[in-house]
């Protein structure tokens, strides 16, 4: 049964009083040293772990708030869009009882921890202090592999994400892989801007007809040529996106940064 962590109550303490602890808890090193084992293969690219604990920190953020309702309010069980990310929820709840961290930090810790482990992956701010929730977040707000351009647009535009920053985000696609376990780009272990290219010409193994709708709409098309031909450019935008991402319904004020254990990890 999931349950909350001592930590987390300090968090909240803190957050209440306006505190914030100025150095990263020596605990995120050791859970750094943990992921690692499983994130990064043999042959030096990220893992299918890697790619699903990237994955989890957008749907335990998008809904409403990144608090990691994902797993302790079983949204993750519950909810068919998540079908794909039972056995990162279980292995992210399993390690935060272990190293008795809060869940929604671990979940962003991890997304980041899995964008590095990537040949490629930008190094993405990573935070700790949220409070977590079992509350669930609000059904019904997560784009769809089916979705067109124009709607997905909106469905950002809603959440506060201008364009530039969806079509980002999208680029973590680059690691990803369909339903039937397809990679969506031909780099699948690396994170590169490959996908984007194959995406737009369709030699890319695999495609999500939201992705193709996005790579080809005259709303995103331009920002996905510009991506597709400036791996720099995307780097920085989705590495600012993504960390806007991970402060949803949260004070980055009360947060304290752990970006150092990143760096530390594949120093």
């Amino acid at each position: 049964m999931y349950s909350f962590k001592p930590t987390v109550l300090l968090v909240a303490l803190a957050a209440h009083f306006g505190l914030s602890r100025a150095q990263c808890p020596a605990v995120w090193t050791d859970v750094a040293t943990d992921l690692k084992t499983s994130f990064v293969g043999s042959d030096g690219t990220c893992t299918d772990d890697a790619r699903a604990a990237i994955r989890l920190s957008f749907h335990d953020c998008y809904p409403g708030s990144c608090d990691g309702s994902i797993i302790l309010a079983s949204e993750c069980t519950d909810r068919a869009e998540n079908a794909q990310m039972v056995d990162i929820c279980s292995t992210l709840s399993d390690k935060a009882t272990q190293f008795d961290v809060g869940v929604a930090d671990l979940i962003q810790f991890a997304a980041a921890f899995g964008v590095a482990s990537c040949p490629g992956g930008p190094t993405i701010s990573v935070k700790v202090g949220r409070v977590d929730s079992s509350d669930a977040n609000p059904t019904g707000q997560m784009p769809g592999v089916n979705d067109d351009a124009t709607t997905i647009v909106s469905s950002f535009a809603a959440k506060g994400f201008s364009i530039t920053e969806l079509v980002a985000l999208v680029g973590a696609h680059s690691t990803a892989k369909d339903l039937r376990g397809n990679s969506l780009d031909s780099t699948v272990g690396d994170m590169d801007t490959t996908f984007y290219t194959e995406t737009a010409d369709g030699t890319a193994p695999a495609s999500l007809n939201s992705d193709k709708s996005l790579s080809n709409s005259t709303q995103t098309s331009s920002q996905w040529s510009s991506f597709a031909a400036d791996s720099a450019g995307w780097a920085t935008a989705f590495a600012s996106a993504m960390e806007k991402m991970s402060l949803l319904g949260n004070n980055e004020a009360s947060l304290t940064d752990c970006t150092s254990v990143l760096s530390g990890a594949f120093a």
